[in-house]
Order: C-alpha cells, then structure tokens, then sequence
C-alpha cells in the first residue's frame, strides 16, 4: 500500500464510522413524571367539578327560596 493509499483509506474508514452511526436516541418521559403529569390533571379535574357542584347547587337552593317567597306571596294575599 502507497503512501498516498494511506490516508484514503483512513478517509474511507471514517466515512463509514460516521455513516453507521446511530443518533443519541431522544431521553424519553420517565414512568414517574408521566404518573405525576396524569394525578396532577385529574386532580384539577376534581377541583374544578367540586367548584362547579357547589355553584349548581347554589343556585338550585336560591330557586326553592324564591319559589318559597312567590308561594309565601300568593297565600298571603
């Protein structure tokens, strides 16, 4: 092998490392941060059901109370 072989060959060699390299695979989501992800949505969840139960449930007990002043009304009349 020639003096200028050499160096092609050693281009060569390094053409085909580059080539037959994989890329770094991407860090994926660890188990415990997608569990805490998921508990962290459901729990906003329930909050917000709780505040909009409490809110229905206000405005039924407001209807029977103005119900009860209308029908208060007429028998009084």
């Amino acid at each position: 092998m020639g003096p200028r072989a050499r160096p092609a060959l050693l281009l060569l060699i390094l053409l085909r490392t580059v080539a037959t390299q994989e890329r770094a695979p991407q860090p994926s989501l660890s188990g415990t941060l997608v569990i805490g992800i998921i508990g962290g949505i459901a729990v906003c969840v329930i909050i917000f059901i709780g505040i909009l139960f409490r809110i229905l449930r206000r405005r039924q007990a407001s209807r029977e109370a103005s119900g009860d002043y209308v029908l208060a009304e007429c028998e009084g009349a």
